[in-house]
């Protein structure tokens, strides 16, 4: 009997659906994106190609925030993953391509962040950024630039 009450919750463990899930095209490939949680170990994003692989891609990376949301503006090959940690919003961003997958931002903000696209028509994300003990949140606009997240001026 004590084998089987050790057993049920890893096999329950198995079994739990995934907190967020959503598909992806690459380039060519089809990608899978899961926010699973972890037994004692928060949550993971778990991002793997399923259809049209040049190669076997699998991606997996702990997170110690609690998911809020997962999407892709439907180009770009970015897929956005909103977090709650804390006293602040975290934006994830990955890309993925037929060969690889890629964290290329995370940012933090104070208010609720924007997922937009910029003057240029570039994937951008606004944040909002406070010094210590201030009460006014001041707008950053980051835009996606040469494969990675950049202040805008």
């Amino acid at each position: 009997m004590r084998y089987l009450l050790i057993a049920a919750p890893a096999l329950m463990a198995s079994t739990i659906p995934p907190v967020a899930s959503w598909r992806v095209g690459g380039e060519r490939s089809t990608f899978s994106v899961l926010v699973e949680e972890g037994a004692g170990t928060g949550y993971h994003i778990r991002i793997k190609c399923v259809s049209e692989c040049a190669r076997p891609i699998e991606f997996s990376e702990p997170v110690g925030d609690v998911p809020m949301g997962l999407f892709t503006r439907d180009k770009d090959n970015l897929v956005f993953s909103l977090w709650s940690g804390g006293s602040v919003y975290r934006v994830r961003v990955y890309q993925v391509s037929d060969t690889s997958v890629r964290n290329v931002g995370e940012l933090s903000s104070r208010g609720l962040p924007d997922v937009l696209t910029d003057n240029a028509g570039r994937p951008a994300i606004r944040t909002y950024e406070a010094d210590s003990g201030a009460h006014t949140l001041k707008p950053v606009l980051r835009s996606f630039i040469q494969g990675h997240f950049e202040v805008v001026r």
